[in-house]
């Protein structure tokens, strides 16, 4: 068997190498590179119901799931179901009317109420202008569209030029790392460079060191420019659009703030009972189950004598603020 199978020619793997990094480099500064990054996005977080699933798996245990036989028995009072004392439903009491307050905009800021309100009303505005424009925004978006097909053909014929002019010069770098001494022996030391600038993440030295042996750098502003040149630039939206996107953003505005103001509700009904969080939960679902139960004249099951008599005694305040 030939035994250059097994020796290679040190010259010719040396020069291999240069072609690879000749091809690696370049493949850094092609499109492929730029498709290939991420997109990040702004999500919005969703509000952690860990505590609610507790409480409701713990009402459906203790007073939803009772025998006939046992539903007139009070629950077993633990850490989270507390007895339901005159002073513990007094903080109840006390903390749904602070939390209350903080709904109704006590303290010079704007209520739940005006919120909705304004809220609603962008979004009557919104709605009455989109229903008397339709043949202007109809029109509008079918201009768009075309435009846009338009550019997106051009583009795309734009990059596939490029790429082929890259390519091929590309080919010609490498053909040229085989052929001449001194541009294999310029490549195998901006290489080292380009490792160096890697680990540090100067992109900016990167493209420099590219530039500097003749590497064509991706020019998406030339896609751009063209699409320009064979559609012209992309029709501007109708004021009335204009105007609906503004109210659009104008709801999703306040919308926001009044999903803040309910968390700041809800956090200030908790501290003002001085009860914990799973606990004041746990309350205000037995209170509610009870409160049902007197609404439809139906006797409450799974109360203590001791929490029929503090819920009896405060029943028109809570009825008030629940």
């Amino acid at each position: 068997m030939n035994r250059a199978l097994y020796h290679r020619d040190p010259s010719q793997a040396r020069h291999a190498i240069v072609v690879a990094a000749v091809a690696v480099l370049a493949a850094a500064f092609t499109p492929s590179a730029t498709a290939s990054a991420q997109l990040g996005g702004l999500v919005k977080k969703a509000r952690d119901r860990v505590v609610e699933k507790q409480v409701d798996k713990q009402i459906e245990k203790r007073t939803g799931s009772q025998t006939s036989s046992s539903a007139d028995a009070p629950p077993t009072f633990d850490e989270v179901t507390l007895e339901l004392t005159a002073d513990r439903v007094d903080g109840v009491i006390r903390g749904l009317t602070a939390g209350r307050a903080v709904l109704d905009g006590n303290g010079g800021s704007a209520s739940r109420a005006s919120l909705v309100a304004r809220r609603d009303e962008a979004a009557q505005k919104r709605g009455d202008l989109s229903d008397r424009n339709q043949k202007l925004l109809s029109a509008y978006t079918e201009k768009r569209d075309e435009s846009q097909r338009c550019r997106n053909d051009a583009m795309r014929a734009s990059r596939d030029t490029r790429h082929k002019a890259e390519q091929q010069r590309t080919q010609e770098l490498q053909a040229k790392a085989m052929s001449d001494p001194v541009y294999r022996e310029k490549v195998m030391a901006i290489m080292q460079k380009v490792a160096v600038a890697q680990q540090r993440g100067d992109t900016a030295e990167i493209r420099k060191l590219a530039a500097e042996l003749g590497l064509p750098e991706d020019d998406q502003k030339a896609d751009t420019l063209a699409a320009d040149k064979a559609c012209g630039r992309e029709p501007a939206p109708p004021a009335v659009l204009v105007e609906m996107d503004r109210l659009d953003a104008q709801a999703n505005a306040l919308t926001e703030q009044i999903r803040q103001l309910e968390e700041k509700a809800a956090a200030t009904e908790v501290k003002e009972s001085r009860l914990t969080e799973r606990q004041f939960h746990m309350a205000r679902e037995r209170i509610e189950a009870y409160l049902s139960a007197m609404k439809y004249k139906s006797k409450p099951g799974a109360f203590s004598p001791t929490e029929l008599e503090a819920l009896d005694a405060r029943r028109a305040d809570l009825e008030k603020v629940m």
